[in-house]
């Protein structure tokens, strides 16, 4: 789905302490009201979070990429409220509850990173909450994605795009199709480049094309 490239990992001196594990494209990591025992960590690739309401509706909250994390509520033992899902072949760490107590005799930092990605997630929610429009809802979605492969190049279906911004594939289309005429981006087939992160932050914020 994206094209990858380096990015500092947070986790790279507490590796040693979760189990590395290669996670093929369209693998489940865990479904939606699991109680898993512990969290992970992405070296490379990345991976879908997506959540059904009570209606049965699908929808997908956000996207994991290089040095970020997913799975953080394992640490109150609760059902997950989210289903995980590489997007495409991925490398992850997990790291069980019991080894994140070990980490917190040694260092205080695994808990600040939990805290601050905790956070992160809150805040893009709330965030998502506020955006009233088609355009403000793509943007805010390829800016995101964006951010968590660390590249501005996008691989991705316009039904995935669509799930994530909570729109239409129709819609989704008309506006992608307006950016292009515009060179804010370029798409073909399931790549979409970002030509101009400043004008989709623009869009992010405000309500208008």
């Amino acid at each position: 789905m994206t094209e990858l490239k380096s990015i500092n990992d947070p986790w790279d001196a507490f590796k040693q302490f979760g189990e590395r594990k290669f996670v093929p494209k369209h693998t489940v990591i865990y479904n939606q009201g699991d109680i898993i025992i512990g969290f992970y960590c992405v070296e490379k690739g990345l991976i879908k979070i997506k959540t059904c309401t009570n209606l049965g509706e699908e929808k997908n909250i956000n996207f994991i990429g290089p040095g970020q994390m997913f799975g953080e509520l394992a640490l109150i033992q609760e059902p997950s409220i989210s289903t995980a899902i590489s997007a495409e072949d991925s490398v992850i760490y997990f790291f069980t509850l019991q080894r994140f107590k070990e980490l917190q005799q040694q260092s205080d930092k695994p808990l600040m990173l939990i805290f601050s990605s905790m956070l992160k997630k809150m805040s893009v929610l709330v965030e998502q909450s506020f955006h009233s429009t088609a355009e403000q809802q793509i943007a805010h979605a390829l800016l995101q994605l964006c951010e968590s492969s660390g590249n501005e190049k996008i691989y991705i279906k316009q039904k995935d795009l669509a799930e994530f911004s909570g729109l239409t594939r129709v819609t989704v289309n008309k506006v992608l199709k307006v950016w292009r005429e515009k060179g804010i981006i370029e798409a073909q087939n399931k790549l979409i480049h970002i030509k101009n992160k400043e004008i989709l932050a623009t869009f992010s914020q405000h309500t208008t094309l």
